[in-house]
């Protein structure tokens, strides 16, 4: 009798390779330990048992044969095609369905069916991807299978380890599906590496630092910090924050909010909490999620010099913009599946994997149980997806051992209460009264301009300054100002700032801001991009009409270390242009109904007013995408509607399509530019490329393309032909090749 293998060795003898039989159990006994931290044990195993099966047919072990040069007919299947597709998903998705039972095999049936092509939908709605749904793969008259004798598994008994109400079953179950996915990916990726490449699998088994390590090395970090730090007030009320999160770091795990002023030290003060609150409760790791990738690399950066040594093992960085130093084999493997003890990561690359369906994102995703969760800047959570990402967050905490943290300057009203049922239950604060802090760390005034101002008008108040910033709306808004204001003032003391500059030239003009406003006039014009996270410190600032968050945001860059003898000033006016529709023109109108009623923009209870009207106003908009109607059980028939390709498709974070493309600035740049214009050279990765490309609109992209100025590659790219399109002071630029300015668009 023919032994059944998982897999072949390519131009091994079978007696190397992996039977089935090994494979199913390596898988099983790993899962098994994935869902355990949800306790979900059983239900890993069953995955692990199962999620193979179809393997074990004739046809799919000629294929194993025809792959490693054996030609199909050695295997006594006739009619076999070496490129024949063998279907070995389904079998497995069929037994678990049938022998563990309605709705709860369905759980299983979908892990186990796309557990290599991704989650499928679960019923059909069309006729173009019925084939590939879960009900159709199910019924044995619409997809036929190859022969696969019984394998007469004895599978646990199942059930779910908490009780969901009626109203967040449906959501519930939906994201348990997701969740045990995760683990069954992990484990499947994780047995198959140690068989078929197992120098790999031993290079990823490296130690890694325990939690508590971390904390010792962060608290004498920080003990020495605030030792040498200036008996300044400011400096005084990061060390109270800091007191805070340490003992709030003894409460139970849940949601808590940190609510502190800009410059009050949060960045580490929140790390603090979440290695303290980790250690003290034997949770796995800290996630630290962060809006802005241009601050990303910041806050990362602040975490290694806190933690030392044990950073290099210890932190995974998983964002665009990781620099080519860090982009080692062991954060590699890290942004894979997150095994790590501290993870410095995007938003769009953690909520986005709570609602995947493809198998590379969501096979970090069971990391999470057993976590701490910080939602740096909280209040940028995309108001069109507010429903189910609060929905998601409730689940971790709920059924999944986690703790989130909203850490903010400018907290977002998201707790429950009428009006708002999609809100959060029992968020505890960490400081309990913001109030004095706030107090306690103003260094700014908020004025707002009575009249509407020009560009001309705006123009002449920058150049009388001697150092200040003004943030404006929009990308050709910048230009225009950034424009008007040169031509009042010195040009060495002028700078620009926003995405038509690739990262590498942004990072090049903030250096310059930073030494130009130590020793003399400094006049920066900047889109919204420096508002967070962005250490810059301008005695005025102005900002176009915003929302609330957005002011705060704005005055957090003026008088930031409080060196002034009085306050700094942010000027808050109308432009002469409108914000854009959509998101800045609704948050505009929002700020502009309430400040007869709040005056002070920065005050918390002005913060939290603009959060409770916002919302309300958006009351329809939080699920603007039909997702949660994507996740329904038919109870009647006992069948579960878990729509999860369409809910991947629905749930983005960045939802502007735009396209980026490779400008020449300096040195390697232009050579990566020489590199994708000639036939010759091999592909260079969108990663390295990437402090180099500026994105743009996909129409603004087709008018370049068409006007001869940009070429598409074939890796996606774009790269300019015409050099005069950038230059060294705002960019690229349309307005000298002939072309509209507004096609920038924000």
């Amino acid at each position: 009798m023919l032994t059944n293998y998982a897999h072949s060795l390519a131009n091994r003898d079978e007696t190397e390779w992996e039977p089935l039989d090994i494979h199913l159990t390596s898988v099983a006994e790993m899962a098994e330990h994935f869902t355990s931290i949800f306790t979900a044990a059983g239900w890993g195993i069953a995955l692990g048992q199962c999620h193979d099966l179809g393997k074990a047919s004739a046809e799919f072990q000629a294929k194993l044969r025809a792959a490693n040069q054996r030609v199909a007919q050695d295997a006594g299947v006739e009619g076999f095609s070496i490129a024949q597709r063998v279907d070995h998903s389904t079998f497995g998705a069929r037994y678990v369905n049938n022998h563990t039972g309605p709705i709860l095999g369905e759980l299983l049936a979908y892990c186990v069916a796309g557990h290599h092509a991704g989650l499928p939908n679960g019923r059909i709605t069309d006729d173009a991807t019925s084939k590939s749904t879960l009900e159709a793969r199910l019924d044995p008259a619409s997809v036929t299978l190859p022969h696969v004798v019984d394998p007469g598994l004895a599978l646990p008994a199942l059930e779910l380890h908490f009780r969901p109400t009626a109203v967040d079953m449906d959501f519930a179950l939906a994201f348990y599906t997701r969740m045990l996915f995760s683990c069954l990916i992990d484990a499947d990726r994780n047995c198959t590496e140690r068989f078929c490449n197992p120098e790999q699998a031993a290079q990823r088994q490296i130690a890694r630092p325990l939690i508590a390590d971390l904390n010792s090395a962060l608290r004498t970090h920080l003990h020495i910090k605030t030792a040498e730090a200036e008996a300044t007030d400011v400096n005084r009320q990061r060390a109270f924050v800091l007191q805070q999160c340490r003992l709030a770091s003894t409460g139970l795990p849940g949601f808590f909010s940190l609510q502190v002023p800009t410059g009050g030290g949060k960045t580490l003060s929140s790390l603090a909490f979440a290695l303290a609150h980790a250690q003290a409760h034997g949770l796995r790791r800290v996630v630290m999620a962060i809006p802005f990738t241009s601050i990303i690399e910041q806050t990362a950066e602040v975490y290694r010099q806190a933690l030392g040594s044990l950073a290099e093992h210890a932190l995974v960085e998983h964002h665009t913009n990781l620099k080519p130093e860090y982009e080692t084999r062991e954060n590699q493997f890290g942004t894979e599946n997150w095994d790590a003890p501290l993870i410095v990561t995007t938003n769009v690359q953690l909520f986005e994997s709570m609602f995947a369906a493809k198998t590379s994102p969501c096979r970090k995703l069971h990391r999470l149980a057993g976590s701490v969760l910080v939602l740096d800047e909280a209040q940028t959570l995309p108001v069109d997806l507010l429903a189910p990402t609060l929905r998601a967050l409730r689940e971790l905490v709920l059924h999944y051992g986690c703790t989130v943290v909203l850490c903010t300057a400018t907290q977002p009203a998201l707790e429950r209460r009428t009006g708002f049922p999609q809100g959060i239950e029992g968020v505890r604060p960490i400081i309990a009264n913001p109030e004095p802090l706030f107090a306690a760390l103003r260094r700014v005034q908020v004025v707002r301009l009575p009249s509407k101002q020009t560009v001309a008008e705006l123009a002449r108040r920058i150049a009388e300054e001697d150092r200040v910033l003004a943030i404006v709306n929009t990308r050709a808004q910048a230009t225009e100002l950034f424009v008007a204001v040169r031509e009042q003032s010195d040009t060495p003391s002028c700078f620009h700032l926003s995405t038509l500059m690739c990262g590498a030239h942004r990072q090049a003009v903030l250096q310059q801001i930073h030494r130009q406003v130590r020793i003399g006039p400094c006049r920066v014009i900047s889109t919204q991009l420096v508002e967070a996270g962005v250490d810059l410190d301008f005695p005025v600032v102005y900002r176009a009409e915003a929302g609330f968050d957005s002011i705060a945001q704005a005055a957090g860059r003026c008088n930031r270390e409080g060196r002034l003898p009085g306050l700094g000033t942010t000027y808050v006016y109308e432009a002469e242009q409108p914000p854009p529709k959509g998101f800045l023109q609704d948050t505009a109108q929002t700020a502009r109904e309430l400040w007869p009623h709040y005056p002070d923009p920065l005050a918390p209870a002005a913060i939290d007013a603009y959060f409770r009207h916002y919302y309300w106003r958006s009351s329809d908009l939080l699920d603007k995408h039909g997702i949660l109607p994507c996740m329904t059980i038919d109870k009647h028939r006992r069948q579960t509607r878990f729509q999860f390709r369409d809910i991947e498709e629905k749930y983005k974070i960045i939802r502007n399509n735009e396209v980026p493309i490779l400008v020449p600035y300096g040195a390697q740049a232009e050579d990566y530019l020489a590199r994708l214009q000639s036939p010759h050279v091999p592909f260079v990765s969108q990663r390295v490329l990437q402090p180099y490309l500026v994105s743009v609109p996909e129409r603004t992209f087709n008018t370049l393309v068409r006007s001869h100025v940009v070429r598409l590659h074939e890796s996606g790219v774009g790269f300019l032909l015409r050099p005069d399109a950038y230059c060294q002071e705002r960019g690229l630029r349309l307005e000298d090749l002939g072309l509209d300015a507004r096609l920038w668009s924000i």
